[in-house]
């Protein structure tokens, strides 16, 4: 009884967290990870996995581990430069593209202050949102594509930072070079754009801008992208941003001076330096997901196909379907798809494009409890 008393008088005294905090649902990444024999396409992963020049990068750093990583990610950064002709002075590097999205909500919302988004984005936009006691503002999508009107009619005087992923996930839809400028043009010039081009690498449209140059030509925009997609480098969290100095000088203040370890600085360089690779990786998606989409829209489902390396499964156009029993019979195989029910889509699934033999055994088991 006594050790009763005291716990309640302990939990009295806990120290409170912010109060945005108490709003957040916490993040659920893709199911499948940690069980034997999965078919794991939740999470848009690389169906081809890293380059090998990058495992042995990574495999030479086991001769260094008593040594703290280089806190400024020299190598890295350099071929970074390299590829994309750029400063190192204006790069950013980060454990994954998460980091860099989580320093800018960290170094720049006040409580109260308003950050939108589209009604369909990434997860994470409202997370650190809330975490920073600022008030996310989702405006409407149009036909699942980022509205540029509705963002712009929902700017306030309190609005802070715009975040646009580009390409979306879950959706897979873009906006163009001219809509995404138009939407600059849009903004008061103090409202800070974050592009997050996570899926930049694998769109091929000629109209498509990663937003690169539009970080050079305005103070208030940035761009942030990451190695976990095409690169196949997922497990190491390696992310970077191209941002203004000002902005970068900001970030460097708050961020751990040690905050990429010497693995990852070494793969993400030597992913970089095999392009090769990333263009066989781009070419197996485009071919890949060609295939997937004819093959379900036969099965008769309704396919968004987007410009990413994931599909959207839309099921709430079968009203006959038993849609939890899919979902449970797909559980029950070993089939994790990404149930986006939590980004305001609660009939669609999204499949990430994996490997052949992957892509086979999931639409198999789909298609045998449609057809049912």
């Amino acid at each position: 009884m006594q050790h009763l008393i005291q716990w309640e008088k302990k939990l009295s005294n806990l120290i409170e967290p912010r109060i945005g905090i108490s709003r957040i649902n916490r993040y659920k990444g893709g199911k499948g990870s940690s069980l034997e024999g999965a078919i794991k396409l939740s999470s848009n992963e690389s169906a081809l996995g890293p380059s090998k020049i990058a495992i042995e990068a990574f495999n030479a750093a086991s001769s260094s581990l008593s040594i703290y990583p280089d806190g400024n990610s020299t190598k890295l950064k350099n071929k970074l430069c390299e590829l994309n002709n750029i400063e190192a002075s204006n790069i950013i590097c980060g454990a994954g593209s998460d980091e860099i999205l989580n320093l800018i909500a960290n170094a720049y919302l006040q409580p109260g202050d308003e950050v939108i988004y589209s009604e369909h984005a990434f997860l994470l936009y409202r997370i650190i949102t809330l975490a920073n006691d600022a008030i996310p503002i989702p405006a409407k999508e149009i036909g699942l594509k980022t509205s540029i009107k509705n963002i712009i009619t929902a700017v306030t005087n309190r609005t802070k930072i715009v975040f646009i992923a580009n390409p979306n996930n879950p959706t897979g839809s873009y906006l163009t070079r001219d809509e995404l400028l138009q939407l600059r043009d849009g903004l008061p010039d103090e409202v800070l754009l974050v592009i997050d081009g996570a899926y930049a690498e694998y769109v091929q449209e000629d109209d498509y801008t990663d937003g690169m140059e539009m970080v050079t030509n305005n103070v208030n925009t940035v761009m942030t992208r990451t190695f976990s997609k095409v690169y196949g480098l997922a497990a190491l969290r390696i992310g970077w941003g191209y941002c203004p100095i000002h902005i970068i000088e900001v970030l460097n203040k708050i961020r751990g001076p040690f905050n990429l370890s010497t693995a990852s600085i070494l793969a993400g360089a030597a992913a970089l330096s095999d392009q090769e690779h990333v263009m066989k990786s781009v070419q197996f998606n485009i071919e890949e997901k060609k295939i997937l989409i004819e093959k379900y829209k036969e099965l008769g489902v309704d396919v968004i196909d987007g410009v990413a390396n994931f599909i959207l499964l839309n099921f709430s156009t079968m009203p006959d379907l038993e849609y939890e029993q899919l979902k449970d019979f797909l559980i029950s195989n070993k089939v994790y798809l990404r149930d986006i029910a939590d980004y305001g889509l609660p009939h669609h699934l999204r499949l990430s494009i994996g490997s052949k033999e992957n892509n086979i055994i999931a639409f198999d088991k789909i298609a045998g409890f449609l057809r049912k």
